[in-house]
């Protein structure tokens, strides 16, 4: 797989990951609630973000490398 099929992938899942979470609020609003967002997907979120800046950037040099190769 690509760098840029799996960044696109990736992608995709955190997208959906944020939409479930949204429906999931409306209907688990609570202390309980708060607390597993702050401590578990809040977290996430944040890494997958680093991991997407991260893989865009190495699909960049990538590309580089390999226009230079040729």
């Amino acid at each position: 797989m690509s760098v840029n099929a799996g960044l696109g992938k990736l992608r995709h899942a955190g997208k959906d990951l944020r939409l479930q979470w949204n429906q999931t609020k409306a209907a688990w609003s609570d202390e309980n609630s708060r607390r597993f967002e702050q401590n578990h997907l809040a977290p996430l979120l944040a890494r997958l973000r680093t991991t997407e800046l991260t893989l865009g950037q190495m699909a960049t040099i990538l590309q580089k490398l390999r226009r230079d190769c040729e």
